[in-house]
């Protein structure tokens, strides 16, 4: 290692975005060896030209390699023999793979082209030395599943959207195939842009739960499962004229009640069903009989096992039949309390509207009452309450599924009707302050892109009015030494709201009374009178997380001064200017930016707190200039 230090020249980092030309200079490696160091790369490397730096990246919390690593050479040459020399090579167990370091981020999405119907052993190489005859060709990247397994798509990005236009216009009268198959391309778009036609709808609990006794026969089950098949494709066809490319119904074995499966042949018939829906509460297709089920079985004939057996006879299903018709809770009728339909979309592009989540619950609030409070907006399908799992504030939520997208469109907004006493009491009643938050419920994925979106300096500090920074409620900060013990030279003056006596309480100096003629600012007689108790109450960030539950029970405003006022000096300690750790402060506090949850997280995230101060201080600049 001592040699690989030698060796190596002194040379800065790899910039977060290098240009073009310095890209060339850089191969990024993936799936190493925990085993391999940095020296044993170097050593690997060095075969095909001089390194100028070279980086493992390891895990923050248990500094183990990730796997990854980035070497900058000196030539570019270097970069692309190291690449063909050494892709693909096993390196003491893994096979490594060697690309192009791609800021992707810096790059023309409009020269970006997907690509999918991959062979099995596609290479990066040859793909790129295929694709350079459109174009200059910047990087083609094969994904991988988390195994390494490698997947059938990828992307390839053109330094220029013109020879990537020319590459989606040439493939239309002149397929591309590479090792035999066919190549489907297209132009890449971000998710955002994706238009996503489902030509399927889900229809869950459409029909009463069969009685016990039946559900327990699996000829009975296997027989209404393909009664209602029948049932559902019979109307639709007949009576709608849809086109039908599949029907598939199962009856849940803990409900008891029918699911269906509608897979129409457009995007268009999907949707006019779905809309149907949502007017009549129901579908017209789910109203039949068990008389008219076992007409169509014994039309159509019983289903068929893999194997061409016949799953039953109609022999054996007709008691059944009978005596679901004679029954005055007839499945095949379609009536249920419990209803919900959807079209069958991606979670990640589409969330449900019809899901909210309700937050800022009072702790002792019950199941029962947020439920007869919601259930006046519209129908409720399922309401779901927890905690949230951060143990240090865990907060009461509930998540509550409308029937129609009219139920939860109502409820989004009725329930914000200052206008409306009850509405108004009730919230009073259930939650913090009479504060209710609403909002839809994002998928897992779509919370984590918006939160980085959040952190977007544009999006997180900037004020619907203008350009004017926000300013903190918080006092006037007199920067001072800490206290020290007496005897003391001068009169000791109230130390900085949120800083922490250097002594336990039994060894703290008596204060001895101010000189006449030394008076304290006027911002600092105003902050006394402002909810003193609290801030004295929760004077250390150690006292909030151990007091949690008594600090968010304090009102929310006072919540957000406490916070803002031991954020103060973790923000001075960076900035070291008293006017814009004022500004930061009062940006990091502002309740239509964050939530009390996010403040708490930027005590333990210094990295999270430290992105917002360097946001917060670009704009601090800007204001400066255009002032």
């Amino acid at each position: 290692m001592q040699q690989f230090q030698k060796e190596i020249p002194t040379q800065p980092q790899i910039t977060p975005q290098p240009n073009q030309q310095q890209q060339k200079t850089i191969i990024y490696i993936e799936n190493l060896d925990q085993g391999i160091s940095e020296d044993y790369l170097y050593r690997k490397f060095k075969e095909v030209g001089e390194i100028a730096s070279l980086k493992i990246t390891k895990d923050k919390s248990t500094q183990k390699s990730k796997g990854q690593a980035f070497i900058t050479f000196i030539h570019p040459d270097s970069a692309e023999e190291a690449r063909k020399k050494f892709n693909n090579q096993v390196f003491i167990r893994n096979s490594i793979r060697v690309k192009p370091y791609f800021n992707f981020h810096g790059a023309d999405k409009k020269a970006n082209i997907f690509i999918s119907n991959l062979p099995e052993d596609a290479d990066d190489l040859e793909l790129e030395q295929e694709f350079s005859r459109f174009g200059t060709v910047l990087s083609v990247d094969v994904h991988r599943d988390s195994t390494g397994k490698q997947l059938n798509y990828g992307y390839v990005q053109f330094e220029r959207k013109e020879d990537a236009e020319n590459l989606i216009k040439r493939i239309q009268s002149h397929p591309l195939t590479h090792k035999g198959k066919l190549l489907k391309l297209e132009q890449f778009k971000a998710q955002s842009e994706r238009k996503v036609e489902s030509t399927s709808i889900y229809l869950r609990a459409f029909a009463a739960p069969l009685p016990q006794h039946l559900s327990a026969q699996d000829s009975a089950m296997r027989s209404f499962e393909y009664g209602w098949s029948l049932v559902i494709k019979d109307y639709l066809t007949r009576v709608q004229g849809d086109q039908i490319r599949d029907c598939f119904v199962k009856i849940d074995s803990v409900t008891r009640q029918p699911w269906a499966m509608i897979t129409f042949e457009t995007y268009d018939q999907a949707k006019v069903n779905l809309d149907l829906c949502e007017s009549q509460r129901k579908h017209p297709c789910i109203n039949s009989g068990a008389r008219v089920a076992l007409d169509l079985i014994k039309k159509h004939g019983p289903p068929a096992n893999s194997d061409g057996s016949l799953q039953f006879t109609i022999q054996q299903i007709e008691p059944f039949f009978e005596e679901m018709s004679k029954d005055p809770f007839d499945t095949f009728k379609g009536e249920s309390d419990n209803f919900f339909f959807n079209m069958v979309y991606s979670k990640h592009l589409n969330p449900d509207e019809r899901l909210i989540i309700i937050q800022n619950i009072k702790e002792d609030v019950t199941k029962e009452q947020i439920s007869e409070f919601l259930g006046q907006f519209g129908k409720v399908i399922r309401l779901t309450i927890r905690k949230t799992k951060n143990p240090r504030f865990q907060v009461q939520q509930c998540f509550v599924h409308y029937q129609t997208l009219e139920d939860s469109k109502r409820a989004r907004s009725e329930l914000y009707d200052d206008s409306n006493e009850k509405i108004v009491n009730k919230r009073k009643e259930i939650f913090k302050d009479g504060r209710a938050v609403a909002n839809i419920l994002l998928s897992k994925t779509m919370r984590k892109e918006f939160k980085e979106i959040k952190k977007q300096s544009q999006n997180i500090f900037a004020n619907p009015g203008g350009r004017q920074l926000l300013q903190p409620q918080i006092p006037t900060y007199q920067m001072m030494p800490p206290p020290m013990p007496f005897p003391h030279p001068h009169p000791q003056r109230n130390p900085p709201r949120g800083q922490r006596y250097p002594f336990p309480p039994s060894q703290r100096p008596v204060q001895r009374p101010p000189v006449n003629m030394i008076k304290p600012s006027e911002p600092i007689r105003n902050v006394e009178k402002y909810q003193p108790n609290f801030l004295q109450e929760f004077m250390d960030y150690q006292t909030v997380q151990s007091r949690m539950e008594d600090f968010l029970k304090i009102p929310t405003d006072s919540q957000r001064q406490v916070l803002g006022n031991l954020l103060f000096q973790k923000v001075f300690d960076v900035v070291k200017d008293k006017e814009s750790t004022k500004k930061l402060v009062g940006m990091l506090i502002d309740p239509s930016q964050f939530e009390i949850g996010d403040i708490l997280n930027m005590f333990d995230d210094v990295n999270e707190l430290q992105t917002y101060i360097d946001d917060g201080l670009q704009l601090i600049r800007e204001e400066q200039k255009a002032n």
